[in-house]
């Protein structure tokens, strides 16, 4: 059977002080929500019965805050540095680890601070449990903990600590600026979401521990917590009954049991000042933000209005649905209007609805021409009333609700966890206490009296909310000098700092920052962590799949299930190789993966990009000999299918892949749709040109990702620049971009010319593969409906298939043999930097190192494992890991929102060689959690059956592994030994540090750059200095005569 077994559990209308509230059913799937309250303690619990092998874990505490100070998000960090019961740093994650988790994690919302775990079954998810909110309600909240997690000043004068690393990557971000002034705009000082929770850097820099305390004594409280558990593997009578045992105890003991809602209690955000001073738009308004960026072409616009009463169901349903109607693709009213035309004036539009009461509305528009920044927004105010005015398409608006009701269906069964607990966290915010909101806010999604509506009703809604509705606009405005003046105080503020301290007051910072490690680090007793046992591996919920196979070239192994004995029933034998994997879905999901040819190499770099970005906005000839212009093509494919997709990082980097999920019924009319896109379209030339402005327009804003930049450097120099992930990537596109543009106004005939051959190359049934994931045994002519449609694809023998490619295939000379290179980019809209450090790794996953070096990565990337601990907890960097990518055969060290990419390189140095050496001991106890923490990992990768049958046609069709390597693999780790992993240390991990056997990409804020290039090149690496546009051509006698090239996102094992 593929269907997973189906467990059912006994609801308790009473257990101890619990008592049900509310007990859901979804009226859409085969899921239910149910939620208790205590009467002793006010702690609200929510079980979310959804299939899959994993238990997730979200506990949620309401955060109100009235300033800028942060302090909701350095509690976020702080509480992870021990409790009451365990008052140890690290201590929670090395138990989680153990547990079958992947060690946990957290984020500070506006409203909210919500904790999150998830297990490999049941056994590890109530274990963890109790140690977990032992450090939610009762932290230690240290002066240690504090100096490391949240600020110091480091030997140079300069501030650090973990959360003000992370709020100097983000302040001064376009995004992060626009936001925090349309907050500052919509709501007054007595409303605390106008607050930035994730912290200020002025205000982090004089924080006090004391006044986290504070707020923590005054908002982590039991009836402000409501704990969200998903997954059916766990019986709501076992988590009921640990929690009374084993939670409510220390409860009571700490005075805290004083009911749902304690005298003087005022709920956050429902009965505070916040609630009685809602946002108020008087009149339209516009404030301009400006935004440290040296590229001043582009900028960004946000437009936002006041929505509806946040549990007005049916009302904001109906406004979600208007926003999809009126931008969801390329034939939407708005796009028509101001992307889909010869000179864009944005190049995308997006709508969204916050969680708020009442919600604000929010549009952005992106990548918007300097010179239309101010004028924009108006336009688009009067697009919006002319539309109101005119006629509203009701033929598109049914389209878009027929899809946006089959999106739920398909997120329930890809995403359960995710998309009910965030419905369940509104409800924990703003709901009502008695539980009575939290069904219509899960189930009122009511399609059928929207699929009512006239015309004239959806044309008053947009009066209503973006026509008669005033606005506050938000102007992104790039500015040079900006960026300029940033590094320029930045350097003044730190010269101050040195001054004012003198050398006795930067020794003494050191030592302070010292001490702090020293008593951070302090060793867990390991009596404490022998008390949780690893749970049974037999106790997670496995998902199972059954694949078959298409006669032809596609049979190899004689399959006996019930998938394939369905497509042995079709009995058409296919010249294509097509894998059938059967799962429990309303739906089907198709895959196609194509390779260009070795003869269109060339022409990779140029074409490919704007063949990806038009491939579903092209005139298309059906295969019946209809012809339909670019806008028919996308109606009909958004009322046909849920989703269509095309990209070229998953499941492999130098694969393009096509993808189209439809419900089961129109199978037929995907695979017709596949090929006539695949065969069928027109490259003409005017939608070329608007893709290829869209994509030249968009590139200012890609640049200032300084981990995209970072990565783009890496794999540009170790992949050969024709690949089709390096053609993909960000710098290469900066350059092959206006070349491409150039010939297209120069000679479009030939542009053409060269697209018709690159897609023959595609074209060649020998190269692709071909997946089918769904409902086979139900499917109609599963094999049958190819042979029909690509009936022109001649017949050939299994032996003429050709390998798949992956990127080990095409590496460059400096990929085969690393060695020396460091390229450092520098960006003038970031603060933090951001680095790839790379050497050579096994390109096998059946290499005989892989499970030793599987637990070697894991050892090293634990949380509050040895680089945490070394990187992360000296506040050298936001994360910092130690990864794989078999497909290209690296190994490689990622640092991320460091303040300093070169001081996080340097202390992972002494970290790895003091392993490998053997100075630093790995005990049985940290082997033993970090194989633990790998069951979690495997379990994640199959969480859905979605997600197992991906990893089911992955596994036996790309690389040619069994569909249980997962698994396969996770037992073999049982037995590696410490010996192996100071082994693979040794052998893999230690050259990435080694110039001889490493390259390095780095990005980084311009105040850092030259102090990060010149440590570079102390250190023995020759160094390569770049900036973006005129100042690259500046920068140019400094660099190396190596172009700038770039790759796409990276797989990982």
């Amino acid at each position: 059977m593929a269907e997973p077994a189906q467990k059912s559990h006994d609801i308790p209308q009473k257990l101890g002080s619990f008592n049900l509230v509310a007990n859901c059913p979804l009226k859409y799937a085969d899921t239910s929500v149910v939620k208790w309250q205590s009467e002793k303690t006010g702690l609200k619990v929510v079980w979310v019965d959804v299939e899959g092998p994993l238990v997730q874990g979200y506990f949620v505490t309401v955060t109100e805050i009235f300033d800028d100070s942060g302090r909701p998000h350095t509690l976020e960090h702080l509480v992870f540095m021990g409790s009451e019961q365990y008052p140890y740093k690290g201590v929670l994650d090395t138990l989680a680890n153990r547990m079958f988790a992947q060690g946990t994690n957290a984020w500070t919302d506006t409203t909210n601070t919500t904790y999150t775990v998830g297990t490999a079954g049941a056994e590890g998810f109530l274990g963890i449990l109790p140690v977990f909110l032992d450090h939610v309600l009762y932290p230690t909240l240290t002066d240690a903990g504090f100096v490391t997690e949240v600020h110091h000043i480091n030997g140079k004068g300069e501030s650090a600590g973990v959360v003000y690393s992370e709020m100097n990557g983000r302040e001064n971000g376009s995004d992060d600026l626009m936001i925090l002034k349309n907050q500052r705009t919509l709501y007054n000082e007595k409303n605390a979401l106008r607050s930035e929770t994730g912290g200020l850097m002025s205000a982090l820099r004089v924080l006090k521990v004391e006044e986290i305390r504070e707020y923590h004594a005054s908002s982590y409280l039991p009836h402000n917590l409501t704990l969200i558990v998903a997954g059916r593997s766990i019986s709501p009578t076992s988590l009921l009954t640990t929690i009374i045992n084993e939670v409510e105890p220390s409860i009571i003991a700490h005075n805290q049991a004083n009911g749902p809602k304690p005298e003087g209690w005022k709920r956050p955000f429902v009965e505070s000042t916040t609630a009685e001073n809602p946002p108020v738009i008087k009149k339209d308004t516009m404030e301009v933000v400006e935004f440290p960026e040296k590229d001043e072409s582009v900028g960004e616009v946000m437009i936002s209005w006041i929505g509806c009463h946040a549990n007005d169901w049916l009302t904001s349903l109906a406004i979600s649905t208007l926003n999809d109607y009126l931008a969801d693709s390329a034939v939407s009213p708005l796009y028509k209007e101001f992307v889909e035309i010869d000179e864009p004036l944005c190049t995308d539009i997006s709508f969204m609805a916050s969680n708020e009461n009442p919600q604000i509305l929010t549009t952005s528009l992106s990548s918007v021409p300097a010179e239309h920044l101010k004028t924009l927004p108006e336009k688009f105010k009067a697009c919006l009333a002319a539309l109101a005015k005119g006629e509203i398409d009701m033929k598109r608006m049914e389209s878009t609700l027929e899809r946006q009701r089959l999106h739920l269906l398909d997120s329930i069964e890809t995403d359960a966890a995710e998309v009910l607990c965030q419905s369940i966290l509104g409800d924990a915010l703003f709901g009502a206490e008695d539980g009575s909101d939290l069904g219509p806010q899960l189930d009122d999604v009511d399609y059928k009296t929207l699929a009512g509506w006239t015309a004239k009703q959806w044309a008053d809604l947009l009066q209503k909310y973006y026509v008669d509705g005033s606005s506050v606009t938000i102007i992104g405005q790039p500015s040079a000098a900006l960026s300029d003046k940033l590094k320029a105080d930045e350097n003044a503020r730190v010269a101050e700092t040195v001054k004012r301290l003198g050398s006795d007051g930067l020794a003494e910072c050191v030592k302070k920052v010292e001490d702090a490690q020293k008593e951070n680090d302090k060793p867990i007793p390991d009596e404490i962590i022998k008390k949780f046992k690893v749970p049974d591996v037999r106790g997670i919920d496995w998902i199972k799949v059954d694949s078959a196979r298409s006669k032809g070239v596609a049979t190899d192994v004689k399959k006996e299930n019930r998938a394939q004995q369905a497509v042995d029933a079709d009995g058409a034998e296919l010249p294509l190789f097509v894998q059938f994997d059967h799962i429990q879905s309303n739906f089907i999901e198709i895959a196609i993966l194509l390779f260009p040819d070795a003869s269109s190499s060339k022409t990779v770099r140029t074409l490919l990009p704007v063949y990806i970005d038009t491939f579903f906005s092209l005139p298309v000839t059906r295969a019946d000999g209809t012809e339909l212009g670019f806008e028919e093509v996308v109606t009909q494919l958004d009322a046909d299918t849920l989703s269509y997709s095309i990209d070229t990082s998953t499941p492999l980097q130098e694969a393009i892949t096509v993808k189209m999920k439809v419900p089961r019924k129109k199978y037929e009319i995907a695979v017709s749709w596949l090929r006539d896109l695949l065969a069928g379209s027109h490259f003409a030339v005017d939608r070329l040109k608007i893709n290829a402005n869209k994509a030249l327009q968009n590139l200012p804003s890609e640049k200032r990702s300084g981990s995209d930049v970072a990565y783009s450097t890496y794999r540009t120099m170790i992949v050969n620049p024709d690949s089709t992930s390096v053609s993909m990537s960000l710098l290469t596109r900066a350059d092959a971009m206006p070349e491409f543009a150039e010939s297209l106004k120069s000679d479009p005939d030939a542009v053409v010319a060269e697209f018709e051959a690159f897609r023959r190359g595609l074209l060649n049934p020998k190269t692709m593969r071909i997946s089918v994931k769904g409902d086979i045994v139900n499917l109609k002519n599963p094999s049958t409906t190819w042979k029909t449609h690509f009936v022109d694809f001649p017949s050939f023998d299994r032996s003429e298939l050709v390998p798949v490619i992956f990127t080990k295939d095409v590496l460059s000379p400096l990929g085969k043999a690393p060695s020396k290179k460091v390229v450092v980019f520098g960006i003038s809209s970031i603060e933090s930097s951001f680095s790839y450090h790379i050497a050579k790794g096994p390109d096998s996953w059946t290499h005989p190192d892989q499970p030793a070096l599987t637990v070697a990565r894991s050892v090293l990337n634990a949380m509050e494992g040895y680089l945490w601990k070394f990187i992360r907890g000296a506040g050298l960097a936001y994360g910092a890991n130690i990864e794989q990518d078999v497909d290209t055969g690296v190994t490689y060290y990622r640092v991320y929102k460091s303040p300093d990419a070169y001081a996080a390189f340097e202390a992972a140095k002494d970290l790895i060689d003091s392993l490998a050496s053997g100075k630093i001991e790995i005990d049985e106890l940290t082997l033993e959690s970090a194989k633990s923490s790998l069951a979690y990992n495997t379990a994640a990768k199959q969480s859905t059956m979605s997600d197992a049958a991906s990893a089911s046609f992955a596994n036996q069709v790309l690389r040619g592994l069994p569909q249980s390597y997962g698994r396969d693999a996770l037992a073999k780790t049982k037995d590696v030994t410490v010996a192996d992993v100071q082994a693979v240390i040794k052998k893999w991990v230690q050259p990435i540090f080694d110039p001889a056997s490493s390259i390095a990409g780095v990005s980084s804020g311009l105040v850092k750059m030259e102090s990060i290039v010149e440590r570079f090149e102390k250190a023995g690496f020759e160094v390569e200095k770049r900036l973006f546009g005129k100042d690259d051509e500046e920068e140019g006698e400094e660099g190396s005569e190596e172009g700038d090239e770039t790759g796409s996102e990276m797989s990982e094992d």
